[in-house]
């Protein structure tokens, strides 16, 4: 099956919006950009060549650098920003979402169709929360304003550490399965998840 982003646009392309238009208050220099979207100079010097020709990007010269960024005047700026965050820009939505409980959360990870990338436009989000201090109300809450950004539902599953650790050694159905999907880590990573 392929995901909602992969139908709308190609990979660089999707890897370059995601950095452009998931923080567009700020300018990116070309060797930046090319770092960040994780692609090869002359892939990624073609897409920025394209979206600066459909006025999507502008660009200036500062000092012997040209710097990018999304272009709020095009008249689809909000549009295309809102597909960017609700495809591959959503990770990012949901990791400021739970910032402000980072303290509290020891891993989160979004898991399923999205992890996937099978999920369609009416694909909920479906995030893994480990934590020995919050409540469902709590994590709920926090997502709640990421949920309108995005468009979709998001269903939070929240463990304790302990709870995690004993469905694991039972050889839980739905743990096991969880944890044998791909992966998008909002917080945390793989070493926690092993020395969990």
């Amino acid at each position: 099956m392929t995901s909602t982003a992969d139908a709308l646009f190609p990979a660089v392309r999707q890897r370059v919006l995601a950095v452009l238009f998931g923080s567009p208050d700020r300018s990116f220099y070309a060797n930046e950009l090319i770092a960040l979207a994780r692609s090869g100079t002359g892939a990624v010097q073609r897409e920025l060549a394209s979206l600066l020709a459909a006025g999507l990007i502008t660009v200036r010269d500062q000092g012997n650098q040209k710097h990018y960024q999304a272009n709020a005047a095009s008249p689809v700026f909000a549009e295309l920003r809102g597909l960017v965050l609700k495809t591959v820009g959503l990770a990012d939505v949901l990791r400021a979402a739970l910032a402000p409980l980072a303290g509290q959360i020891t891993m989160a990870f979004v898991y399923g169709s999205v992890a996937r990338r099978e999920d369609t436009a009416a694909s909920d989000v479906d995030v893994l929360i480990v934590s020995d201090a919050l409540g469902y109300a709590e994590v709920f809450g926090a997502l709640e304003s990421a949920a309108q950004t995005l468009g979709r539902a998001i269903n939070p599953t929240l463990y304790t550490r302990a709870e995690l650790a004993r469905r694991r050694a039972q050889d839980n159905a739905f743990v096991t399965r969880v944890l044998d999907q791909p992966r998008i880590w909002l917080m945390g990573d793989e070493e926690v998840l092993r020395g969990d």
